[in-house]
């Protein structure tokens, strides 16, 4: 632990400075709290007008709108973290690292548990400014617990598929658009809806409907929990044999 909180120290101000030198990690950054402004004053807006004009009402909508954020936060720092796996990549830092004292192990954990402190701070705080579909904070923070692995498993699909940024852009297009396609499964009844379940991000999106609805959703949340973790790991393994070879 004390080795971890020195890559902390010493890593920490680094990627400060790298994020704050770099445009597009810059934007990536600043992404989510753009999105969630967006979210507050440009839904509200339409739903009246829509509403007012045509007669159609998006408030039964809101959850699908709201659920987009909770994709979106932990996607978009896992994204930040990805990219800077690629940055050290480029300038062989994980190369120099391997023959220091540092375990890889600690490294590992710094690396993958910085999206996913991020991610569980920083999407509840998302979700508030975008004041869509509120639920209890208890709540809130579950969901959250649930969503932040997959900051982590973004990363780690950048860095394991990608070869360098460019690529990386292009890699990043895929995974975003795997991510979303659950989206589709609010639209779609139980028990056709569990076809969704094959991909992680499935599973923090219907726990996060089914609190909105007041419906029971600790099995959804157990499961959800698994899969992800599971995927973590195997991600995290694959990660780890590569640093080595």
């Amino acid at each position: 632990m004390s080795r971890t909180l020195l890559l902390i120290r010493s890593l920490g101000p680094v990627d400060l400075k790298s994020v704050a030198r770099d445009s597009l990690l810059l934007m990536v950054s600043f992404g989510a709290l753009i999105l969630a402004v967006v979210f507050r004053f440009v839904v509200p807006f339409v739903t009246d007008w829509m509403r007012a004009d045509y007669a159609i009402e998006l408030m039964p909508y809101h959850p699908l709108f709201a659920s987009v954020i909770v994709l979106l936060v932990p996607g978009l720092v896992g994204v930040v973290v990805g990219l800077l796996l690629l940055d050290e990549r480029d300038e062989h830092t994980l190369t120099a690292l391997l023959v220091t004292p540092v375990p890889l192990s600690s490294y590992l954990m710094y690396r993958l548990g910085l999206p996913v402190v991020l991610s569980f701070v920083l999407t509840p705080v998302m979700v508030n400014v975008a004041g869509l579909a509120l639920i209890p904070t208890g709540q809130l923070l579950l969901l959250s617990a649930l969503s932040a692995i997959s900051g982590a498993t973004t990363a780690l699909l950048l860095a394991a598929f990608a070869e360098n940024k460019v690529t990386g852009l292009a890699v990043l297009k895929g995974i975003q658009g795997l991510q979303m396609l659950p989206l589709i499964a609010y639209f779609v009844a139980t028990p056709w809806q569990w076809t969704a379940g094959i991909i992680p991000s499935y599973w923090p999106l219907v726990v996060y409907w089914r609190m909105d609805a007041g419906e029971g959703y600790l099995g959804y949340w157990v499961v959800g929990m698994i899969l992800n973790l599971g995927l973590l790991y195997v991600l995290a393994r694959r990660y780890e044999r590569g640093l080595r070879s």
